[in-house]
């Protein structure tokens, strides 16, 4: 497929076949004039996609209260379980071209820490520029001859270019003995509640206000809010693997009640924890 130009921006789509053991491309495209996916009916996508938006501006949102303008040269990391939203503003103009794949290679980007679910938006290339990086790959997707691990593999060469200024940066920032004694801690938490924040900032030798607000600095979000999103990724993975119900969820979880649990779980996710036993995010 030979991407558009600038000036002429169409929706196209690449449709790709095969799979492989590291996992695959399933779709990719442009789209002109995009309306994207609505604030009031976010989306749970399933797998993991790049958007990069080529021409106009907009905005995005997900359910973990991350708010973000964008422009052009900005690209999106849809990560497969976060309930989202992106698009223009009414009037606006919004041309993307996207990448959608999913496997247990780039479940392995995630865990290095490449995925970074806490900054889904950041700003990578003019159109142009980024255009011609991109392009080789495009070219040669779904071509007679080349098998999904090709593709698979082309396809992290890119994004090894999109996310290197990022991993640099990351591999640069020091992260104080602190916050990963805290980071530790609130992955384990069984509450969210301010009693258990305030040993935890004792824990790491922090008063409570002086913890929440570095905290917040670091991590780009409160730790309560933080403990709040482990405990409802715990509770994804276990309906993914087992049939447990809300009340055993809400009590293994350390929630009030079962509808305390199943009400915070439809609100961060956009899905029941029912819907999510029956279509887990590697359906």
């Amino acid at each position: 497929m030979r991407i558009p130009s600038l000036a002429h921006w169409k929706t196209s789509l690449v449709q790709t076949a095969g799979t492989s053991l590291l996992g695959e491309i399933t779709l990719a495209g442009t789209i002109s004039k995009s309306r994207g996916i609505r604030r009031d009916e976010p989306r749970v996508f399933g797998q993991w996609a790049i958007v990069y938006l080529v021409a106009g501006s907009g905005n995005y949102h997900d359910a973990r209260g991350i708010d973000v303008p964008l422009r052009a040269g900005d690209v999106i990391l849809v990560f497969p379980e976060v309930a989202h939203s992106y698009g223009p503003e009414p009037g606006g103009i919004w041309n993307e071209l996207y990448v959608c794949f999913r496997g247990p290679v780039f479940e392995s980007w995630r865990d290095a820490e490449l995925f970074d679910v806490r900054n889904p938006v950041f700003h990578w290339k003019a159109p142009r520029i980024g255009l011609e990086i991109l392009q080789p790959f495009f070219s040669k997707l779904n071509q007679p001859g080349q098998s999904m691990l090709e593709a698979v593999t082309m396809w992290q060469q890119i994004l090894s270019r999109i996310f290197a200024p990022r991993s640099a940066k990351g591999a640069r920032e020091h992260r104080p003995a602190w916050f990963l004694q805290a980071v530790d801690l609130l992955e384990r938490a069984a509450a969210d509640d301010e009693k258990m924040l305030r040993s935890i900032a004792e824990a790491c030798g922090m008063g409570y206000e002086s913890f929440r607000k570095k905290f917040a600095t670091l991590a780009g979000e409160p730790p309560a809010r933080y403990a709040l999103m482990r405990r409802i990724e715990r509770a994804r993975q276990l309906l993914v693997r087992h049939r447990f119900t809300n009340k055993e969820l809400a009590e293994m979880l350390g929630f009030h009640d079962e509808f305390h649990f199943a009400k915070t779980f439809k609100k961060l996710t956009g899905k029941t924890p029912r819907q999510a036993a029956m279509f887990p995010p590697d359906a």
